[in-house]
């Protein structure tokens, strides 16, 4: 272990009472501002706000009006909705701040041809957060006034929905976890005290990271995915950290060791893989700062906070509470068959044993690859422009269902050509332009309709005369033709024929970029389909540079950690072949199921979480073989004593984090059921096959050449293991020796 973090387990250590002192001050604190997380998240982060789309959209509110904030309320009625109805809807929406409502008084196209359905367009001043959270006092009102069914939708009450439900998955996840991982840690342990205490270490670090979290949003925007992240992450690596150097110390003072010497090998072996691994996951996490976007930037933000608080405590609070438990971390220990002997024989080297091995451990990684060939054909899409990622049921879901079934996709998600040119240019020339350009957009096949200011009923040169003559446009045509800045602002709106959220209207973006165009104009398209292709497209452009950082800051870490170049290029192996296989499965899965896109966040998150958790086995398993191999064995011996020292310890750590990320299945938004089952089948490949089997073949294939000599580590870094010596050891070799 590093000087540092050694001198915290040391005064941790010697000073126990004070250590805790100092943390049950700052979890009481920490638990006033954690209550308070959930309020001041905030829906939303996928889109990029330096894109064109948004910067149009931008254009759009200051040239035409518009409010920030629209959003729909959709009525249903096994009758004709009646004036009456609307009436009552908006006076509602008025009530609540309402500044503009579209009806279909004043836009046709928001009814159904039965009139059985309506919807309203409502628009709102002020933030997105302060609208979505009037959702709920809007919905209830209307449940209150309203004859009929009316459901409140759009995309504030979509971001309070979200909002809502990622609080509730939060919850049961930990609801349901904790129990199984309170099961988990009592089969490990068989020890009350040593079963309650990581689960202690894992809520303090939930607590400090939510509120670190909540003083976070005081300055800057972050998204509801923080708490899911944290959940998450902080559950598998503050129990596993625990469970580490727990087993360890146990470990020691079942082979005799006194307290003292227990804590302090515990915490230079078990301690020291702990250190690396969470700054593994942290080098791994500040990736996902680079692509810029809120919800990234949110998931890196809790991953790392939780990850660094995981840390803190079980270099700090951990020693500390184990310096004053002492012998009584078996408090409670279950009934169980006592151990015949405490020695572990050491097989004799056995060339068709060690060939059985690679052979089965070169078949296990040609598998794995073969699993993930399905990754190949992935296909990636944000679902900004529809509630699909809400749950079945959801009133914001059930309400835009049916304005889009019934009323059509028109001015729900419309995609939105706007046109700018100096107000110098000649009105005849502009709606020519204007004129042109709808019609390109009319004639496209994934078109359902096209409309703008030359649409509108009124003859182009009658228009174009009368606003030569006048230097103003007509009032009714004022929300398709603007000026602003000096630039006439022109829009043409279009309806994709598949819905907004559909692959074909996000072709049907690119091919109004690539195609509409011409000389003295501007051009430029907007919407929430062009958001979503914006927000996905720069994702794709930050991923090899999230690659490359994760690959470099990683190799070089393990390259500190190791002293040896192969090392860590093993591990990059490794663990590109996991999230390779991982994403092979969920695209299977995926493609079982449902046709749909997986979310195009799912695949970053899943590489840059798994990459960094994946370093806890590799950084545990290498350590415990280093250690085996200079204590005077084989290295092939090493290998096999320290694949089998560490198998339990493993093959535990990996039940737990699958027991974490399986409880997030039962989420209702899709995009953490993804990635819950993506870390999942990840941890499982990595713990069952990877470590068990791929690992132990290429070290044996590669030979003793892979790990550092003796003189690289003998340093402070190794100062508690045995020196080498000249002659291996004649076996049977005591377990404490190993």
């Amino acid at each position: 272990m590093s000087p540092r973090p050694a001198r915290l387990v040391e005064f941790a250590l010697t000073r126990p009472k004070t250590v805790l002192a100092a943390w049950l001050v700052i979890i009481a604190i920490a638990a006033v501002f954690a209550i308070q997380l959930d309020h001041a998240l905030t829906a939303g982060g996928f889109s990029d706000p330096r894109s064109q789309s948004a910067t149009t959209q931008m254009l759009i509110q200051r040239a035409f009006g518009d409010e920030p904030n629209q959003s729909l309320v959709v009525l249903e009625g096994k009758r004709t909705v009646t004036r009456e109805d609307i009436a009552t809807a908006e006076r509602v929406l008025r009530d609540n701040g309402a500044t503009s409502i579209a009806d279909p008084q004043t836009n046709p196209s928001l009814a159904s041809s039965d009139g059985r359905a309506v919807v309203l367009a409502a628009g709102f001043p002020g933030s997105n957060a302060s609208v979505q959270n009037k959702t709920p006092a809007i919905q209830a009102a209307l449940d209150r006034a309203v004859s009929i069914d009316a459901y409140l939708t759009g995309q504030p009450a979509l971001d309070y929905e979200l909002n809502a439900h990622s609080k509730d998955d939060a919850t049961r996840a930990e609801l349901i976890a904790f129990p199984v991982l309170l099961v988990v840690l009592l089969f490990v342990f068989r020890s009350l005290a040593a079963t309650i205490l990581p689960l202690v270490m894992a809520g303090s670090a939930l607590a400090v990271s939510e509120a670190v979290g909540y003083l976070a949003t005081r300055f800057t925007d972050i998204s509801i995915l923080y708490t899911n992240i944290v959940s998450m992450v902080g559950l598998a690596v503050a129990i596993d950290y625990s469970l580490f150097i727990v087993k360890r110390y146990r470990e020691e003072l079942d082979h005799g060791a006194d307290v003292g010497a227990a804590l302090r090998t515990a915490f230079s072996t078990a301690g020291r893989s702990v250190l690396f691994s969470g700054i593994a996951v942290a080098v791994a996490l500040v990736a996902l700062f680079i692509p810029g976007l809120m919800a990234f930037t949110s998931i890196a933000l809790g991953g790392i906070v939780v990850t660094v608080v995981a840390i803190l405590l079980s270099l700090s609070a951990l020693p500390a509470v184990l310096a004053l438990l002492g012998q009584r971390i078996s408090w409670g220990t279950l009934p169980s068959r006592r151990r015949a002997s405490r020695t572990v024989p050491v097989p004799r080297p056995r060339v068709s044993g060690y060939g059985v091995s690679i052979v089965a451990g070169l078949v296990a990684a040609a598998a794995l690859i073969g699993i993930a060939s399905p990754a190949l054909g992935i296909s990636l899409q944000s679902p900004v422009a529809s509630a699909t990622i809400l749950p079945a049921g959801d009133p914001a879901q059930v309400g835009l269902d049916i304005a889009q079934q019934q009323v059509g996709n028109h001015d729900l998600f419309p995609i939105q050509i706007v046109i700018t040119t100096p107000t110098s240019t000649k009105p005849a020339a502009l709606l020519r332009e204007v004129a042109a350009i709808t019609h390109y957009a009319a004639t496209r096949s994934e078109t359902s309709s096209a409309s703008s200011v030359t649409t509108a009923g009124v003859p182009t040169a009658t228009l174009a005369q009368f606003i030569a003559t006048t230097g103003t446009v007509p009032s009714a045509l004022r929300s398709s033709l603007a000026t602003h800045g000096g630039n006439w602002v022109a829009r043409v709106v279009v309806t994709a024929a598949d819905g907004p959220d559909s692959v074909a209207a996000h072709h049907l973006v690119l091919a109004l970029r690539a195609q509409v165009h011409s000389n003295g104009y501007t051009i430029a398209v907007t919407g929430a389909t062009a958001q979503g292709l914006d927000f996905d497209t720069t994702l794709e452009r930050s991923i090899p540079w999230i690659i490359g950082f994760v690959f470099v800051l990683t190799f070089v870490m393990l390259l500190f950690a190791f002293r040896s170049v192969v090392l860590p290029l093993l591990a990059l192996a490794f663990n590109s072949l996991v999230v390779s296989a991982s994403l092979g499965v969920l695209t299977m899965v995926t493609h079982l199921i449902t046709r749909a896109p997986i979310n195009s966040v799912t695949p970053v998150l899943l590489f840059a979480v798994m990459f960094g958790l994946s370093m806890d086995y590799m950084v545990i398993i290498i350590s415990r073989v280093i250690e085996v191999y200079r204590s005077g064995l084989s290295f092939d011996d090493a290998v096999t004593v320290g694949t089998t020292k560490t198998r339990a310890m493993i093959n535990s750590a990996a039940i737990i984090m699958v027991a974490v990320f399986a409880s997030f299945t039962s989420a209702q938004i899709s995009i953490v059921r993804e990635i819950g089952i993506g870390l999942g089948v990840a941890v499982i490949l990595d713990a069952l096959v990877i470590r068990m089997l791929v690992m132990p073949a290429v070290l044996r294939l590669i030979g003793h050449r892979i790990l550092p000599t003796p003189q690289d580590t003998s340093g402070r870094r190794f100062r508690n293991a045995p020196v080498a010596p000249s002659k291996p050891r004649a076996t049977p070799v005591r377990a404490r020796d190993v």
